[in-house]
């Protein structure tokens, strides 16, 4: 932002300066020529009888007479106008070339000032020739040095505040942030960066941690153009990226656009989500794989069996499964012995439930989790796997 800002001051001191430069030349020609006006005027009126005109416009002026005052005043007027060394004119010269009808001087002037002088009750037109040279170094000289002060005072002095920055400034401020504090970070940025998507702004209230005081590095991650077109769903898998793997925003953009998936790897006794780990015991993932077979096969539901009455041949399909991917002897005997239980199914499925929010959390965790309905029989509950076989792969 303060690059951008020297940059921008720059043209404006270049473009400063040559305003300065015209404006000092065009004001210095309004004052010589208001100036001249004046005392040549009052010279004029004082020099000039009425008897050198005549009475009426079509009367003959005593044209010799004006000739002669003209250039005894043209002399008189050599150094009429006095030049400072700071001026942008310099070596004027002030001649008088017309009075009424009678030529004075036939020199070219490079402005000619028009007056009325009022004699016998006619306004007689006059005609003063005034040439100046150019000074340009001093005016040159005067507008870069008044422009490099305007610049050297915006350089110094900070950047003005846009509507955004103040606003961040103040979501600081509501967050325990000092003034000064806040004015530090957020006058870093350009305001088009701190125009954030409604999914920038969940992700970096997500992160922001006040006490951490990350609010330049959460800033720096969600401002990225990948996390911009990002939507609701994807900002929650975002954030938990950037939790799982801190700093790490390439694998977080990875995870947060990865395609919907379970996969359960039976060989190697893993659950990943989206190709994210999801560390589980061995009897409890065999009881998740259970479910997605069955989700996978046909509707999904499972009928848990009534409270004091264990379903023997649901517990068979769970010995096969176990028995084939080495379980736990103990579980594999217990639903041999006395079948599956009701509570076995609801003490499985929470020991599921707890290690699937312990790494997705308590939003996402859901959606990889159990729906539960009535049976038509109206007694028994029964449940199955939100999430739809089309996402489930299971590796055997």
């Amino acid at each position: 932002m303060r690059t951008r800002h020297r940059q921008k001051l720059a043209w404006i001191w270049l473009l400063l300066s040559a305003l300065l430069t015209v404006f000092l030349f065009g004001a210095s020609q309004i004052s010589i020529e208001n100036a001249v006006q004046e005392r040549v005027r009052a010279h004029l009126l004082l020099t000039l009888d009425e008897s050198h005109f005549g009475n009426a416009k079509n009367q003959t002026n005593d044209q010799k007479a004006l000739q002669r005052i003209g250039k005894q005043i043209n002399a008189a007027m050599q150094n009429l106008v006095v030049n400072r060394w700071y001026s942008a004119q310099k070596s004027c010269v002030v001649r008088l070339q017309r009075i009424d009808e009678v030529a004075i001087d036939d020199n070219p002037a490079r402005r000619v000032i028009n007056i009325s002088l009022s004699r016998n009750q006619i306004e007689r037109e006059v005609d003063i020739g005034l040439s100046c040279s150019p000074n340009w170094w001093v005016a040159l000289g005067i507008g870069a040095g008044l422009g490099l002060l305007f610049a050297g005072i915006g350089i110094f002095l900070p950047p003005p505040l846009s509507k955004a920055h103040r606003q961040w400034i103040n979501y600081l401020l509501e967050r325990g942030y000092s003034g000064a504090e806040a004015f530090e970070i957020i006058r870093q940025y350009d305001a088009p960066r701190l125009a954030l998507s409604p999914a920038q702004l969940v992700c970096l209230e997500q992160l922001h941690d006040r006490e951490a005081h990350n609010f330049p590095d959460v800033l720096e991650m969600v401002t990225h153009e990948g996390v911009a077109v990002l939507d609701d769903d994807q900002v929650d898998w975002l954030v938990l990226g950037l939790q799982s793997h801190p700093g790490n925003l390439s694998r977080a953009l990875g995870l947060a656009s990865a395609k919907d998936a379970v996969e359960i790897d039976l060989r190697e006794m893993k659950l990943s989500v989206r190709g994210l780990h999801v560390p589980i015991s061995r009897t409890p993932l065999l009881y998740y794989a259970w479910y997605a077979m069955s989700r996978v096969s046909g509707d999904g539901w499972i009928t848990n069996p009534a409270s004091n009455r264990p379903d023997p041949v649901l517990g068979r399909e769970l010995v096969h499964l176990m028995s084939e991917f080495d379980g736990h002897a103990r579980a594999i005997n217990e639903l041999e012995r006395t079948g599956l239980r009701a509570k076995t199914l609801d003490q499985n499925r929470s020991k599921i439930k707890d290690d699937m929010v312990a790494v997705l959390g308590e939003k996402l965790a859901p959606a990889y989790l159990f729906e539960a309905s009535k049976h038509p029989n109206g007694i028994h509950m029964r449940y199955r796997l939100q999430v739809e076989a089309r996402h489930i792969h299971i590796i055997r």
